[in-house]
């Protein structure tokens, strides 16, 4: 048994990673740099206080937010009712209880068994009684009717035994009510006399939402594949208006022109980070925006002449024909019918000719969505995100981001506010459409990655009559502000928008800002298009990590030198390389202005001794002369040795099979010797020496050469000594052999 059975379906608690990065330099070098902030994703990874953004960047004031509840610990806000009369009533789970705020505040007004402890749906009918699904290991749908004196009498009007959860409730205006339960994925219909049959069974293993069609059909969505179902409440035929690709369809609602709108819930398509909404846009890009970019108007269409007609008469029109299966794509706008299938959670809409498209892909679970005054309103789970939708400008607006991390539930009450009911810590939230009198934005910790002094800050902004926008900054050394704020500086004093001004903050790596936003005259808000801040890090030295060497002795003597180096600020750079022989205090060029990372030292004509190289590297090709930095590393010590060895003593004797043996000593100054080989008469072939110490290791060895049978005559016998620099000597001598 789920501890809340409504968040148990539509969600998985996910863990919270925030990562967004803001606004990133393109580059690290001493030039100046900025970071812009001139989308949504930009300012995602700030915190919000009063302001909102959409996806085109536009910062503004947000409506005003107030809290209902006091602390009386609740947990789970279910569902939310508004009854004709303005009354807010709310369901909780668990230990369940439905509530009516009285004078502001919450009175309980009825108690359900202990097998029904979870309140997970609310509808008010026409007669104005407040309809309850009650739910647990048995799910009940109770009336409750407000006696005079506000005394509250319930009464069960159904129950079943194969139902443990109403997920939904749809009351009909011919007094019938349409239940969404679960786990066996059945449409329930309750006449007005109270008698309860099966409309509809999904297959699946729960009906989760539930929404009335503009031509009086009922729409289902489901879990599992995530259909999207349109039922007739007469005849309980039904046909499949669209899956969601196995994403539960968690929210239904229709608009004035008959177009359905479907949102998911898959813990599995829901990003760990947040991530950022998607409006799938028009081909043509951004549609026209009136206004001050915040304040979209909504769809100027109202229903079409056939629909008002059917309304009129009090008959829903004919259903369209159309053939069940293989389900509409959902793949996206029908501009790309072969598009990859979606991969987050998303809004469809589903137009009254069957049209199914992908309006907005969204990162977090949607767990309730209404649809009021040409907008969709979405609570989101995960990261307590209020988003709202504008389907004909395709403006999606963050309204809110509340401390609680679920939206479970949304209401709409008189005078255009909207109620908004959360999990964990539960708490009913009322957005007036009253703009705020000022709200602020608090960016991330921008690093620059190296102390920086700071430039201008700069805002675009529309700054209506009366109203201000203003920046703030400071700056440390430490990146987490918030348990070290006494190590960073105090915030600065204001910088107007629309001007340049230099940011007065100390030079440091780190750099805050705050942008303070105020409403002008007639409640209108500013709208901050764009936010720059402008900083130029300081010119540290390149790093040289290491030098190497690797002495070659083929084709020519030579050191091949390597080096690894970075520069912190990114700048170019170019090396100098220079050599120093041991017991000489000089330092001789190689070679400069090398932008490799290696460079071959041929040694021709360097005396023999032991030498270090130096590498110097320069940032001088990106700074002027006064500012370049430059840094240097030297190698191990090398030995150069141009030297050949010495061959003497060499002797030779003729043994009794013909054959000649040679022996002498071959020695060096510097360097091992390391073979010794004997060549006859010029011959390509060596026969290699014996070391008269077993192996060639020492810069003074004996060695012995034996030659094959030779003939009769005389014959050249050549001695090749080769050292462990390479260096090869020779010595002949001439023999007779009898």
């Amino acid at each position: 048994m789920f501890r809340n059975a409504k968040l148990g379906l539509k969600r998985l608690l996910l863990p919270v990673v925030m990562g967004l990065l803001a606004g990133s330099p393109s580059a690290f070098a001493v030039h100046p740099q900025s970071w812009k902030f001139t989308d949504e994703a930009a300012y995602a990874s700030g915190h919000f206080h009063g302001v909102i953004v959409n996806n085109y960047g536009d910062l503004a004031l947000s409506r005003h937010l107030k809290t209902l509840l006091p602390k009386t610990g609740f947990d789970f806000i279910n569902a939310i009712a508004v009854s004709s009369k303005g009354e807010i009533w709310f369901g909780t789970s668990p230990k369940g209880k439905v509530y009516r705020m009285v004078n502001g505040k919450p009175l309980a007004a009825y108690t359900p068994p202990k097998s029904s402890d979870q309140i997970l749906s609310l509808a008010f009918t026409k007669n104005g009684k407040l309809l309850v699904a009650a739910c647990g290991s048995k799910a009940r749908l109770v009336e409750l009717t407000v006696r005079g004196g506000g005394k509250v009498t319930a009464r069960t009007i159904f129950q079943n035994a194969d139902v443990q959860y109403i997920w939904s409730i749809l009351p009909l205006s011919d007094g019938s009510v349409i239940l969404a339960t679960g786990p066996n994925g059945e449409v329930w219909k309750i006449s007005p006399a109270g008698r309860a049959r099966i409309l509809m069974k999904t297959g699946m293993h729960n009906v989760t939402s539930l929404a009335l069609g503009q031509d009086g059909s009922v729409l289902a969505g489901t879990d599992g594949p995530g259909l999207v179902i349109r039922i007739n409440p007469k005849t309980g035929k039904s046909y499949v208006l669209m899956s969601a690709d196995h994403a539960e369809i968690s929210a239904l609602a229709v608009d004035g022109d008959g177009d359905i709108f479907a949102a998911t819930a898959s813990p599995h398509r829901a990003k760990l980070d947040g991530g950022v909404f998607t409006p799938v846009l028009h081909p043509n890009g951004r549609p026209v925006a009136l206004g001050t970019g915040i304040q979209m108007p909504g769809k100027k269409g109202k229903p079409g002449k056939n629909a008002q007609a059917g309304a009129a008469a009090g008959k829903p029109p004919a259903e369209p024909t159309r053939i069940p299966g293989p389900f509409p794509s959902t793949d996206g706008d029908d501009s790309a019918p072969n598009a990859p299938a979606v991969k987050s959670n998303a809004v469809y809409q589903i137009s009254s000719s069957g049209r199914v498209r992908v309006l907005l892909k969204v990162p977090d679970m949607v767990l309730s969505m209404l649809y009021a005054k040409h907008h969709l309103i979405l609570g989101l789970g995960g990261h307590g995100r209020l988003l709202s939708y504008d389907p004909f400008t395709q403006t999606e607006t963050l309204l809110e981001r509340l401390k609680q991390s679920d939206l479970l539930c949304l209401a709409k009450t008189r005078g255009n506010r909207l109620l908004i009911g959360t999990a964990n810590q539960g708490q009913i939230y009322q957005l007036t459409a009253r703009t705020q009198h000022s709200g602020t934005y608090v960016s991330k910790v921008l690093d620059a990655k190296l102390p920086a002094t700071w430039g201008a800050a700069h805002i675009d902004a529309k700054v209506p009559a009366g109203a201000a926008v203003d920046i703030q900054t400071r700056s440390g050394n430490v990146r987490d502000v918030k348990a070290s704020a006494r190590f960073w500086s105090r915030w600065s004093s204001l910088i107007p928008a629309n001007s340049y001004r230099k940011i007065s903050s100390p030079p440091a790596r780190f750099l805050q800002f705050r942008l303070v936003l105020k409403r002008g005259g007639h409640g209108a808000s500013p709208v901050i298009r764009s936010t720059r801040i402008s900083y130029q890090q300081i010119n540290v030295p390149p790093v040289l990590s290491s030098v190497q060497t690797n002495y070659q002795s083929k084709p020519t003597h030579a050191v091949l030198v390597k080096w690894k180096a970075n520069d912190p600020n990114g700048d170019t750079l170019q090396y100098t390389l220079q050599y120093q022989q041991k017991g000489i205090p000089v330092w001789i060029r190689i070679a400069k202005d090398i932008s490799a990372h290696h460079y071959l030292w041929q040694l021709a004509g360097i005396p023999d001794g032991y030498y270090r190289v130096e590498v110097i590297a320069s940032d001088a090709p990106d700074n002027t002369p006064s500012a370049a930095r430059s840094v240097a590393r030297e190698s191990s010590r090398i030995m150069v040795d141009n030297t050949a060895p010495t061959i003497a003593g060499l002797k030779w004797h003729q043994t009794a099979g013909g054959h000649i043996v040679v022996t002498g000593v071959a020695s060096d100054k510097r360097s091992p010797i390391t073979a010794v080989s004997i060549q006859v008469d010029s011959s390509k072939n060596w026969r290699p020496a014996a070391a008269s110490a077993t192996i060639f290791d020492s810069p003074l060895e004996g060695f012995r050469g034996r030659t094959g049978v030779l003939g009769s005559g005389s014959h050249r016998i050549v001695v090749k000594a080769v050292d462990a620099a390479g260096n090869e000597a020779y010595a002949s001598v001439l023999v007779t052999v009898h």
